[in-house]
């Protein structure tokens, strides 16, 4: 049994699963814990269901308008549910399991409805990518939550340094404004 998965979806399902998540407009979400999302496989992996459960899973996210697509986030699988109707905005016939988001690319979870906020890890090839469902080897796995943890720290220093720069320019800015009436500083 395979203890981690790569399972991969449009932007736009992303998208929807992720705004549930966070505003938790459908029922399947009433009750969960806050960190769960509702993620959905085609009805011809419906053998990968029984594997899920506990495992860990990836979401890749595919190209689409205005993204090259990538590693969208981790979490842990934590059961089946039954879809009454269609959920995402695309595709007919998913079925549907719960999972507890652990860590995401930087914008996903901030900006749930906007997929080109999204900074997406890519990744190399990992074999058959072409595949809707792919099961990881642990080495690929930990690779995998390394790119995604190092992505979000280099993410959180770059916003560090942006807003120490503005806040120097700025600094500078009051200094010339306060000096402009005394005139040119002499030396």
């Amino acid at each position: 049994m395979a203890e981690a998965f790569l399972l991969k979806g449009s932007p736009e399902n992303l998208s929807w699963s992720l705004r549930d998540m966070r505003e938790r407009r459908s029922d399947l979400l009433r009750g969960k814990p806050e960190s769960w999302m509702v993620w959905g496989v085609n009805e011809r992996f419906r053998w990968v269901l029984q594997q899920l459960e506990g495992s860990e899973v990836f979401i890749y996210v595919t190209r689409g308008a205005g993204i090259e697509g990538g590693l969208a986030l981790y979490g842990v699988a934590q059961g089946v549910t039954e879809l009454s109707g269609k959920y995402w905005p695309q595709g007919e016939g998913r079925l549907a399991l719960y999972l507890e988001v652990i860590e995401a690319a930087p914008g996903v979870l901030e900006h749930p409805e906007d997929p080109k906020a999204w900074k997406l890890v890519p990744i190399e090839k990992l074999g058959e990518t072409d595949m809707e469902v792919q099961e990881l080897k642990p080495e690929q796995a930990d690779k995998l939550k390394k790119n995604l943890i190092s992505a979000k720290f280099i993410e959180g220093l770059i916003h560090s340094i942006e807003e120490k720069t503005k806040r120097n320019y700025y600094n500078v800015e009051i200094f010339h404004s306060l000096t402009k009436p005394f005139g040119k500083p002499s030396l």
